[in-house]
């Protein structure tokens, strides 16, 4: 079988940018050439679409590379979208994929706009029975910060409701972007004017003494689906794992497997893979858990429909402890997508 054409899509318009362009060098250099070609499409920030060779740089094609007007015209067999935050891992681009009926890695249309919502997952995992825990929290409208009186309703009913520490985060962002830490009513404000410069809706979540628990689910929900072992994010006393400590300090240590009981890992694997049923998840997440230091209570925190792929990442690393080399996940991964799409080829569409 000649090797199918492999598209990486890189770059995008969102504040991970530079991060998508980390993962999807990571991927290139790791493609089995015997069963995929790659091609490339570059988005830059301003949203024009570009292609370049594939043994040049990502950078190179983006700044001299030649102007995309139609994907189709790049004539792939299959789409691996490594693009992380909106614009990307939100469902967008996998609608226009979906028009397209081209296979991509990764969830589809819903499951990707749903786990980019933080605050409409957690709807939806509360909404479970048995619920699938999550940190008290606020759903905070943005447009509600325009007068004193209302400011000062919002901060009132995150005093109440969630009380401090707590984390400020717009709903629809990644990788820690516009995220704060607030210890004290007084800097509540600061931290919801940074999250309303990436989203509209905003969530509040109580702040817990908690350790960052990680898991990679690997497959299609099916019976076949892999959990990893879960792995720890290792700080220094007092800092959080924020864009700098997950980026540009390097501050953060991964311990893989996390020092837990194995009763406690089993559970947070069995959440796992129900938090990712439930949110119809497809290929890969990241799912990401605060357990309580005392209680060892797991609460969820996020899913990543697309998580980041390079040499520091967790989800490859949590992977290739499960027994999958970084390579052969690239390969199942598209192994992974081609079949979920031939499954759906199947459906009838029309009455």
């Amino acid at each position: 079988m000649p090797a199918r054409r492999l598209l990486i899509v890189f770059g995008g318009r969102s504040s991970e940018h530079e991060i998508s362009l980390r993962s999807a060098t990571e991927i290139l250099k790791a493609i089995d050439h015997q069963r995929f070609t790659p091609i490339l499409l570059g988005i830059r920030r301003d949203g024009s679409w570009w292609t370049g060779p594939a043994e040049g740089s990502l950078e190179a094609v983006l700044e001299h590379g030649e102007a995309v007007s139609d994907l189709r015209k790049l004539a792939p067999d299959l789409v691996f979208p490594v693009l992380h935050g909106p614009y990307g891992e939100d469902g967008t681009f996998q609608g226009l994929l979906e028009v397209l009926g081209l296979p991509y890695v990764g969830s589809g249309v819903l499951a990707s706009a749903l786990c980019m919502d933080k605050a409409l997952l957690k709807h939806v995992l509360g909404s479970q029975s048995p619920t699938i825990p999550v940190v008290p929290w606020l759903e905070v409208d943005a447009h509600g910060l325009g007068t004193a009186a209302q400011r000062q309703e919002i901060v009132d009913a995150i005093v109440e409701g969630v009380g401090f520490p707590c984390f400020v985060k717009p709903a629809n962002q990644g990788s820690s972007v516009g995220i704060s830490r607030v210890d004290e009513e007084a800097g509540l404000w600061r931290a919801l004017t940074l999250a309303s410069r990436y989203d509209a809706k905003l969530v509040v979540e109580k702040g817990i003494d908690a350790r960052e628990i990680e898991l990679a689910v690997l497959g299609n929900g099916d019976a076949h689906t892999l959990v990893s072992a879960p792995g720890e994010i290792g700080l220094p006393a007092g800092e959080w794992y924020d864009y700098e400590n997950k980026y540009l300090k390097d501050a953060a240590t991964l311990q893989i497997p996390a020092d837990l009981p194995e009763a406690a890992a089993e559970r947070l694997q069995d959440l796992a893979l129900r938090a990712f049923r439930v949110a119809g998840c497809k290929g890969l997440a990241r799912i990401d858990f605060l357990v309580d230091r005392q209680t060892l209570q797991p609460y969820l925190n996020e899913i990543n429909t697309m998580p980041g792929f390079t040499t520091i990442s967790m989800y490859p690393k949590l992977v290739e402890r499960a027994g999958v080399p970084y390579a052969e996940l690239i390969s199942q991964l598209c192994e992974l997508a081609l079949a979920h799409h031939a499954a759906r080829s199947k459906l009838s569409v029309t009455r």
